[in-house]
């Protein structure tokens, strides 16, 4: 089996949607705590279970559906790397570089 490994920031999610979700929906939490452990067994056994038609724009990058939520994940060297977790609903979360890089920055001048 494939051990799979969880981002802060993938926990992060899932801690503070079950809290939501717990607040709200007693039977919702569960279904959700359900989800997220169908996801990583899942991931655990077929590692190459995810696709790229949902997924981050990263190389390698790989996403599993599971219900109504996404995780986002990387494999490497035998270990699955979820990097994040998002409802299907919400907008996918991608950096933008162009912003991050100085508009003066010499190309020979080290970041």
């Amino acid at each position: 089996m494939t051990q799979v490994k969880v981002s802060r920031e993938a926990a992060d999610f899932v801690r503070n949607e079950a809290a939501y979700l717990r607040r709200r929906n007693a039977h919702a939490a569960q279904r959700f705590s359900t989800t997220v452990r169908r996801a990583r067994d899942i991931l655990r056994t077929f590692d190459e279970a995810g696709s790229v038609t949902h997924g981050l724009p990263i190389r390698g990058g790989l996403t599993l559906v599971v219900d109504a939520y996404l995780f986002d994940y990387l494999r490497e060297d035998g270990v699955v790397n979820i990097i994040a977790v998002r409802h299907g609903r919400m907008l996918q979360r991608v950096p933008d570089v162009e912003d991050d890089i100085p508009q003066d920055l010499a190309i020979d001048e080290p970041f």
